[in-house]
């Protein structure tokens, strides 16, 4: 496999992952392709929770206590290593002034990354990026007062996501996201069961019955094409930024196997507390990636 199929892999988990210290409650999940060990996962207070205001981070620093926000983070495993060594923790706040803060702080093969966005909750604003350093680009996606309007950051999408799961047993909904080096859509479905049809199935139904009910949805990562150029609308906004620094973002783009769109399958099972995730299939051209609870 090439480099760079594993360098683009570790970003796939910018929606869901990164660094990890213990909560009380939080989930643990290894990504592994055919077996192979890919990355880690831990994601904090699962629990569904209301959106309540929460004081700000403080630079450079986020602290497990601050909020009971859903919040992530992880580092690349295994052979992965070898060609992308990352590590990171994401997270999403609500403020006081009523922006939701986004805020990254990684590792990319010891370079420091930080991305620190706030979203105004008014209808028809657009985020503003107070810091930004990544390794593979000089500065942040500009901006874009028409394409951003109404955007938010990626794990406030995982906060609906959950939220919605918890409140209607559903996840039909569409979200545009910026998260400071590119803008995308996430599609959000529903994934419809079918119940077995013939008396041969029926313990098969009992056995189903009697686990932890659950809820499958299909998520669909996806940019806008350009019809004049083919090229997504994340790379005609990035042609604002230096030449080379273009060519760096490209170098690392978030689509990991040059494709418009990515889809994944995210599974959620019910207990006493509400749902929380159980599962992560992300498909990609070389089989499926699994990411599972470490018992």
């Amino acid at each position: 496999m090439s480099q760079t199929f594993w360098c683009r892999l570790s970003c796939l988990f910018a929606l869901s992952s990164s660094l990890g210290a213990q909560a009380q409650d939080s989930d643990n999940f290894q990504f592994r392709l055919h077996g192979a060990r890919l990355g880690d996962v831990t994601f904090f207070n699962t629990t569904a929770q209301t959106p309540a205001a929460t004081p700000s981070i403080s630079s450079g620093q986020i602290q497990p206590g601050q909020s009971d926000a859903l919040w992530a983070s992880g580092k690349t495993r295994g052979m992965v290593r070898l060609f992308k060594n990352y590590a990171a923790t994401f997270r999403s706040n609500p403020q006081p002034n009523g922006n939701q803060a986004y805020r990254v702080i990684a590792l990319d093969a010891d370079f420091p990354e930080t991305r620190f966005i706030e979203f105004p909750m008014t209808p028809g604003s657009t985020p503003t990026v107070i810091d930004f350093s990544d390794r593979t680009q000089a500065e942040a996606l500009p901006v874009d007062p028409l394409l951003d309007q109404d955007r938010i950051d990626p794990l406030s999408v995982l906060q609906k996501l959950l939220r919605q799961v918890n409140q209607a047993g559903t996840c039909d909904a569409d979200y545009r996201v910026y998260d400071g080096k590119r803008r995308y859509t996430v599609l959000t479905r529903k994934i419809a069961t079918n119940q077995p049809a013939n008396d041969e199935t029926i313990d098969a139904v009992a056995a189903v019955k009697q686990a932890p009910p659950t809820v499958q949805c299909r998520i669909t990562l996806q940019t806008k094409a350009n019809r004049k150029t083919g090229h997504s609308e994340i790379e005609q906004a990035g042609s604002q930024v230096d030449k080379s620094s273009a060519n760096r973002h490209q170098s690392a783009a978030f689509w990991p196997f040059k494709k418009q769109e990515q889809t994944m399958m995210i599974e959620f099972k019910q207990y006493p507390t509400g749902y929380r995730f159980s599962a992560f299939d992300i498909n990609s051209p070389f089989g499926i990636i699994k990411g599972r609870p470490v018992l």
